[in-house]
């Protein structure tokens, strides 16, 4: 069923949601990051549960074709524990990092290990439970640095170039941040987990914004499309929420998966107990957003959201030709 919201002279549709609770192939274990490739492709990195041997990132289509299963459980080569964030660099290898070794670790687009980079501790270059990454357009990398409470920058293969951030609740201030990305004008987005809002930061650090400090329960990420919308997964909230590139909400995406993904209804399809069982039950907190971690959007205006406790992702479409009399003079 199509769910079409209107703002500001915006309209975003639902579109499509898939996934299942599962250890390979097209199911996710608690998708914890994407990061959209070239084409339809996108990057699920999976958290797993309870450290169990299903951490893996998921290459698949938003056609629902599954590609290929990436990396594995452990703390070897081409392995991670606990993947916290995940990005692409120009030539679309993948970046994930590891919060339980306190590593970056990196393969291609096809999957080959090609190294890993990174030590823990407090001092410049150093990492405590690393979250989020973002490449900005020089393809340096930005790691939100959680438990030092602050935001790093390096180069592609592990260079450190430059921090900022501190412990703390005043402007600029931090207190374990987790999602970040950076804008087409180079600025960076960061999703202040412990102080309830999204901070934008110049490239070398200025604060300059903040976004849904009225709004936003333990924001988990952050992600702007090319006309400047802000997209905030509001993990404790269990929303997304949309602002205008002035920091003025424009609307709230709760999840619209009346239909089950293809796998889930195979699933359902060939148990008649669950079924019945089904027919029975109030679906609706099944339609909505559970604990969503991680959003994107990419060129087209696709906002594709993961939600782990639901396994799953739930997409929506920005729809940039809409016309509305009120806004669209």
């Amino acid at each position: 069923m199509a769910v079409t919201q209107i703002a500001a002279g915006r309209a975003f549709n639902y579109k499509d949601c898939w996934g299942a609770v599962g250890v390979s192939k097209n199911r996710f274990i608690q998708p914890i990051d994407v990061a959209k490739g070239a084409g339809d492709v996108l990057y699920v990195a999976n958290w797993g549960i309870d450290f169990q041997p299903s951490t893996r990132i998921t290459k698949i289509t938003l056609g629902h074709q599954w590609i290929a299963d990436i990396g594995s459980t452990g703390n070897g080569d081409g392995q991670y524990l606990w993947p916290g964030g995940l990005a692409l660099d120009r030539d679309e290898n993948i970046y994930v990092s590891d919060q339980s070794i306190n590593k970056i670790v990196m393969f291609d687009k096809d999957g080959v290990f090609l190294g890993k980079w990174g030590e823990a501790g407090n001092a410049d270059g150093q990492l405590n439970r690393p979250s989020g990454l973002a490449f900005d357009k020089d393809d340096n990398l930005y790691i939100s640095d959680t438990r030092n409470n602050r935001i790093q920058q390096f180069s592609k293969d592990g260079k450190f170039i430059s921090v900022w951030g501190e412990k703390g609740s005043g402007e600029g201030q931090l207190n374990m941040p987790w999602g970040i990305t950076v804008d087409k004008n180079g600025d960076v987005y960061v999703a202040d987990w412990g102080n309830d809002r999204i901070q934008k930061f110049s490239a070398d650090g200025k604060y300059l914004a903040t976004f849904g400090k009225d709004e936003l329960n333990r924001p988990s990420d952050v992600a702007v499309d090319k006309d400047g919308d802000v997209y905030v997964a509001d993990w404790g909230n269990n929303k997304v929420q949309v602002y205008e590139p002035n920091g003025t909400y424009l609307v709230t995406l709760i999840g619209d998966a009346v239909e089950l993904a293809p796998w889930a209804k195979k699933v359902v399809e060939a148990n008649p107990a669950l079924i019945k069982a089904r027919q029975r039950a109030n679906l609706e907190p099944e339609w909505r957003l559970h604990t969503p971690t991680t959003v994107t959007v990419d060129q087209d205006y696709r906002i594709i959201i993961g939600e782990t406790h639901h396994h799953r992702l739930q997409i929506y479409q920005k729809d940039s030709q809409y016309e509305d009399s009120q806004f669209n003079l």
